[in-house]
């Protein structure tokens, strides 16, 4: 009998590499802005867990108090950092209501990264920056008609659970796919990411956001792997599971195996 691939191993490996990359550019960024400040940012920030956190605070400390921005993007885009990423953060602080995202908006509009934010009459957002206009709308005000797809945001934990979300997005709108593929950070390494697509539009939970494709391809640069609609969803899992082991969430391990077969 032909021995099953081990999927975990594959993506684990992977990931792993990925994030070893990463946190060495956050450790170095944090270490060439606290030479710089002459401030030791690991012990001012005491609850952090790792240099990410640490580079967390700083970038958005540098975004909402303009006057530190010059020096932190300075140093940022020696490591080719995704001037993206400020869209990103944009979006995610808007239709999380997070408790900065004036602040953050402002900073942003200060240093010319933005110019402005506003709401449309069909309920959605428009964000015009130097970087392109986007335009997007709250998921939870999107699908306000679904009760299944509400109640689902209302009680989830949406965050860090992608492929979870747009599997259940995909079997409660039947129609549509789920599209899993390597997006990329805000260093141009890349993560496995899901996503529901629809009539061109893209739904991602994890960031309670809906908007056209177009624009979502321009800020997460996704390269895709894996296309799953609802009619061949179940002949990709039985195929993955006929010959691999895995205890991957459904979409990411068709993904990690079909990207297997096609290298």
């Amino acid at each position: 009998m032909k021995e099953k691939i081990d999927l975990d191993f594959i993506c684990d490996n992977w990931e792993a590499e990925n994030k070893t990359k990463q946190m060495e550019i956050f450790k170095k960024v944090v270490d060439e802005y606290s030479e710089f400040c002459n401030v030791d940012f690991r012990k001012e920030n005491k609850f952090a867990h790792n240099d990410y956190d640490v580079f967390d605070c700083l970038f958005q400390l540098t975004v909402a108090q303009p006057q530190f921005f010059e020096e932190f993007h300075q140093i940022l885009s020696r490591y080719a950092f995704n001037d993206k990423t400020y869209l990103d953060y944009t979006i995610k602080k808007i239709t999380q209501n997070a408790s900065n995202v004036q602040a953050f908006v402002d900073g942003l509009i200060d240093v010319g990264m933005i110019n402005k934010v506003y709401d449309m009459e069909n309920g959605s957002i428009n964000i015009e920056s130097c970087l392109g206009k986007y335009n997007f709308f709250f998921a939870n005000e999107y699908y306000i008609e679904n009760k299944e797809i509400i109640e689902y945001i209302e009680k989830g934990d949406l965050n860090r659970n992608c492929h979870v979300n747009t599997l259940f997005l995909l079997k409660c709108l039947k129609e549509g796919e789920a599209v899993t593929a390597k997006c990329s950070t805000m260093f141009h390494d890349l993560y496995y990411h899901s996503y529901y697509r629809c009539n061109g539009m893209v739904c991602d939970l994890n960031i309670n956001c809906v908007m056209n494709e177009e624009d979502y391809n321009k800020i997460y640069s996704p390269q895709i792997i894996s296309v799953v609609n609802i009619d061949n969803l179940e002949e990709k899992q039985n195929r993955v599971k006929n010959n691999c082991k895995s205890t991957l969430e459904d979409l990411l391990e068709v993904a990690v195996y079909e990207e297997l077969l096609n290298e």
